[in-house]
């Protein structure tokens, strides 16, 4: 195990440098030992370390009859939730193993050795290519026969007590065999799935179009008209394409005229209780968060996210739902701005600039340069985390501590800046020439500039260039 975590890690640091048919290799390489020689957990630390690289090079995956049945619904898998609840319009990933397991025990041996055979024979798709054309191929009819047997069986479920309670039983609990109603519905609609996956690609889909509304809304009307299944399945499938889920509102609220087959609710419900549920699992990852696994710009984008994500719940009426959670995750965040940005950041900040502004020492002035220039880019860095905390820190409870680190710092860079001006009149710069002097001015007013704004930056600025246009030449 140590000689593959040592690999993996020269790999990553070698990721882009690999070439891609080499990418492709070792893809299908850990897919096939996936269930042979390696563990799950190993493999998915391998698949995990080539990720960045499996989304620019797209090869070819190890295909396997599971991963075409779990096409249609690919988009809806989440990590299991903590009280392992079934969250509105998402499957999880713990339920897809005794899916598949019961799957195949209502397919006939015959039936399934023929698509077997199939797949095998069929070639694999280019490096790079978009789609992987043996899916469809294969799962026309794997997903027709796996609907049908689903579909009967939940019916049987429905229709008596004892058979559902042996049926959740087998499946490991009630939320797998409501996942297991949800697959249902997907593979049911498969035709549908693969229209919607047409209008809302590629993914992740940044701005819905007109376009796009009004074939969501034709495409919705006909699988609601068509009597199959659960139409509510498409509104899941939309929000978990799209980066922004909210804009699916507006759509499936004009539909509400509509069934969703959802416990009732029209889409425009449906589609709020699937974002409640995304968000309160947002919350709830955020509240989890190890501080010492996430830098200060994670943890800065992380309260932008937590920041936007209650506006626009707040917006729609849906922020009391998840009050408890958003309380947590909020009280998390303000932890770990602590830790994480405030921390130690003058420390940075200052060194930055100190690097800057010392001299160059007579041996391998180079190194030093380099050496400099990194930590003024590390300072810059934690102040870029620090102002985009400082926006919006009011939500967090954390404008206190932000602003009050925002003001020391404003102090000590303009008192650094003071002594280097002083230094310029005295003449302590003159051996080291004008040019010099402006580095170290322009390095004082640009953090001065980040960390308080323009009035101070320019009246440094100003003063410095005066000061050093009387420099001996």
């Amino acid at each position: 195990m140590t000689d593959l975590a040592s690999e993996l890690r020269d790999i990553e640091r070698k990721l882009f440098e690999i070439p891609d048919e080499k990418v492709a290799q070792l893809t299908l390489l850990i897919e096939r030992s996936r269930a042979v020689v390696l563990s799950a957990s190993v493999a998915n630390a391998a698949l995990g370390t080539l990720r960045p690289r499996l989304v620019k090079t797209r090869p070819p995956r190890y295909l396997t009859l599971q991963r075409v049945f779990c096409h249609p619904f690919e988009d809806l898998l989440v990590m299991p939730t903590a009280d392992g609840e079934k969250p509105a319009g998402r499957i999880s990933r713990a339920s897809l193993a005794p899916a598949w397991e019961f799957m195949l025990g209502c397919l006939d041996a015959d039936a399934v050795k023929q698509l077997e055979a199939s797949m095998r024979s069929a070639p694999a798709p280019e490096i790079g290519a978009s789609h992987d054309p043996r899916i469809p191929r294969l799962g026309l009819t794997l997903w027709a026969i796996a609907a049908t047997r689903l579909r009967d069986e939940l019916q049987r479920a429905d229709a008596d007590a004892a058979r559902r309670a042996e049926l959740s039983a087998k499946l490991g609990g009630d939320a797998v065999l409501e996942d297991l109603r949800d697959i249902a519905d997907v593979l049911e609609q498969a035709e549908a799935v693969a229209k919607l996956r047409d209008i809302l690609s590629p993914k992740p889909v940044g701005r819905l179009l007109e376009q796009q509304v009004e074939e969501l809304k034709a495409l919705y009307a006909e699988v609601a008209g068509s009597g199959k299944g659960r139409p509510g399945c498409l509104v899941a499938l939309t929000i978990a394409r799209l980066t922004d889920g909210f804009q699916a509102l507006p759509v499936f609220d004009a539909l509400d005229d509509l069934p969703s087959g959802m416990a009732g609710m029209t889409p425009g419900q449906y589609a709020r209780a699937i974002l409640s549920g995304d968000s309160k699992r947002f919350f709830g990852a955020v509240s989890r968060t190890d501080a010492a696994a996430v830098d200060d710009a994670k943890v800065a984008d992380m309260v932008g996210d937590f920041v936007s994500l209650i506006g626009r719940l707040r917006k729609d009426g849906m922020a009391e739902g998840a009050q408890a959670e958003m309380d947590a995750a909020s009280r998390r965040l303000k932890e770990m701005v602590r830790s994480n940005v405030l921390d130690g950041i003058d420390d940075t900040v200052l060194g930055g600039i100190g690097a800057v502004l010392a001299p160059l020492p007579a041996e391998d002035p180079e190194q030093a340069k380099q050496a400099s220039f990194n930590a003024k880019v590390d300072a810059e860095n934690r102040v870029y985390a620090l102002q985009r905390v400082a926006r919006v820190a009011t939500e967090i409870g954390a404008d206190k501590d932000v602003n009050g680190a925002l003001k020391q710092l404003t102090t000590q860079i303009d008192g650094t800046g003071t002594a280097l001006l002083d230094d310029i009149k005295a003449g302590k710069l003159n051996a080291e020439g004008q040019e010099a002097a402006r580095t170290k001015l322009f390095a004082a007013v640009r953090m001065l500039e980040l960390v308080a704004g323009s009035q101070y930056a320019n009246r440094l600025m100003k003063d410095g260039l005066a000061a050093i246009a009387r420099m001996p030449k």
